[in-house]
């Protein structure tokens, strides 16, 4: 029997998880720059370079970028800046995961442990947490109905998502920062610290046009050797090619700076007064689509044997999605042995979730919000100094629906940090701290796939029969092979629950 079926797409979800990488090597101070007297901060950034499935195993390799800020030993200068970064490889096992496999991964730098060796050489660890997905993408296809106008048939309406692009992008921000008027020029670039905040999307049909702002800060020395930095928000507007994509979907994007090149050029006095700037980002996507469906889920021809073959298909449900925004602040007081602050040059920030649970129709999140500042000083022998301060939370966030049997994912970021300086010489803090969960549910259906059909007998006559707790008209009509709509005419009943015990006649041809 011809079936009419909807073909939608499948995405499953091969392997999740979070793996660790590690970084372990020496730096050697180039040539072209002094020797060490003392370390002030070592920042770190990951990014994943390539991956790939080979023999069941997920293959991820990155690169780790290190800034490096440290005391000369001279007189002349007053610090000194040190790029360079170091490769990492991770294999992980991913069972029946094949190379057509979409994979998603987002790494972050947990720890970075440094010391020197001598005044020329310095050592670098570092742990690197990644976490990945690997998505199995396919169709399948729903039956929704049977060409045959004798066959009693059940349907169903399902809503579930339709997962119909996962794909990755990379794009460049290009832009020029002049140094501001009554400021010196530049002589050296020390290092370029670069944040994505306020991001936002649009789909289109085909396109997801995505917009946001960078916040870029620079800090440098000037032609008479002081510490100075100068700061930029750069908006940015990119359009993305996304197939399958439509008005609707619903797109979940993970941001990444990939690199930063940075150089100072004269302006059109002759000045190294300009810096020029090449951003590149990337974009991982998945955008979903919520379907929804009629299918068939059982059916039967009258007075015939009825054979439905099915298989059982697994589809995702988007319950609801509640967030939660909130405004954490502190005071970060100077320790008496630390230089005194002069200004602040940077703020950066990073959101740690150690603990999300579902209770009844709660959400629980528990986390800390990192935050690391980088100061100028007052002090000759320690003219810039960095600290870091951890600002712990705990959240409950309501939800409409039970939680119980529902999987909860996660996102969280601050959309955006501010400071100031009291007049006790203490740092304030207020970040805005956004979460935004998705609880989604596991839906199996039997999807039916063929149809076959034998006459059987023909029994002449009635049957009378007595109902049992729960049972539907379509329930007592397939088991004995007849038209719902002639048991239902006969016994008045309109297929709904039927009390328990009552008396139903059912013609037998």
């Amino acid at each position: 029997m011809e079936l009419t079926k909807n073909t939608i797409n499948i995405c499953d979800t091969v392997a999740k998880g979070r793996t660790q990488s590690m970084t372990d090597g020496d730096v050697i101070v180039p040539d072209t720059k002094p020797d060490i007297l003392k370390l002030i901060q070592v920042d770190s950034d990951a990014s994943v370079t390539d991956k790939y499935i080979e023999n069941g195993r997920l293959i991820l390799c990155g690169k780790v970028v290190y800034k490096i800020l440290y005391l000369p030993d001279s007189e002349n200068e007053k610090i000194k800046s040190i790029e360079t970064s170091m490769e990492f490889r991770q294999a992980v096992d991913v069972g029946n995961g094949g190379a057509e496999c979409k994979i998603l991964s987002k790494p972050t730098v947990e720890r970075v442990e440094f010391n020197t060796v001598n005044s020329r050489k310095l050592r670098l660890r570092s742990i690197i947490n990644i976490d990945y997905e690997v998505l199995a993408m396919g169709e399948t296809e729903l039956s929704s109905d049977a060409c045959d106008e004798m066959l009693e048939k059940r349907t169903e309406n399902i809503n579930f998502e339709d997962v119909v692009n996962v794909s990755g992008h990379e794009f460049t921000i290009k832009e020029h920062l002049e140094i501001p008027s009554g400021e010196r020029s530049v002589s050296e670039l020390l290092k370029t610290d670069v944040k994505l905040y306020d991001t936002e999307y649009k789909p289109v049909t085909g396109k997801v046009i995505v917009k946001g702002i960078v916040a870029v800060c620079v800090l440098y020395t000037d032609d008479e050797g002081d510490i100075k930095f100068t700061e930029s928000e750069i908006p940015f507007t990119e359009v993305l090619d996304a197939i399958e994509v439509s008005e609707n979907s619903v797109c979940d994007i993970d941001y990444s700076v990939l690199d930063v090149m940075s150089c100072a050029e004269p302006d059109i006095d002759g000045d190294l007064r300009v810096i020029n700037l090449d951003i590149d980002i990337s974009a991982a996507m998945k955008a979903t689509n919520t379907v929804d469906k009629e299918i068939l889920t059982d059916c039967y021809m009258p007075f015939s044997k009825t054979v439905c073959e099915k298989e059982t298909v697994s589809l995702r449900s988007t319950v609801e999605s509640p967030s939660l925004q909130n405004t954490i602040r502190d005071t970060i007081q100077i320790p008496t042995n630390a230089p005194q602050v002069s200004e602040v040059y940077n703020v950066m920030t990073n959101v740690v979730i150690s603990k999300t649970a579902l209770e009844r129709n709660k959400i629980i999140c528990e986390g800390k919000t990192e935050v690391y500042i980088l100061y100028l000083t007052n002090s000759v022998e320690n003219p810039i100094h960095s600290m870091k301060k951890e600002i712990p939370f705990s959240y409950v966030i309501d939800c409409k629906n039970d939680t119980n049997g529902l999987v909860c994912e996660l996102k969280s970021q601050i959309k955006h940090a501010s400071y100031s300086i009291n007049s006790g010489g203490e740092i304030e803090i207020r970040c805005l701290l956004a979460i935004e969960c998705m609880l989604t549910k596991e839906i199996k259906i039997d999807n039916i796939t063929a149809i076959m059909t034998e006459e059987s007998d023909a029994r002449q006559g009635i049957v009378i029969y007595f109902a049992r707790a729960g049972e539907k008209i379509w329930d007592i009509a397939k088991t004995y092979k007849v038209p719902c709509h002639s048991l239902e005419e006969l016994n008045d009943t309109n297929g709904e629950k039927i009390e328990t015990d009552r008396k139903l006649i059912i013609p037998m041809k």
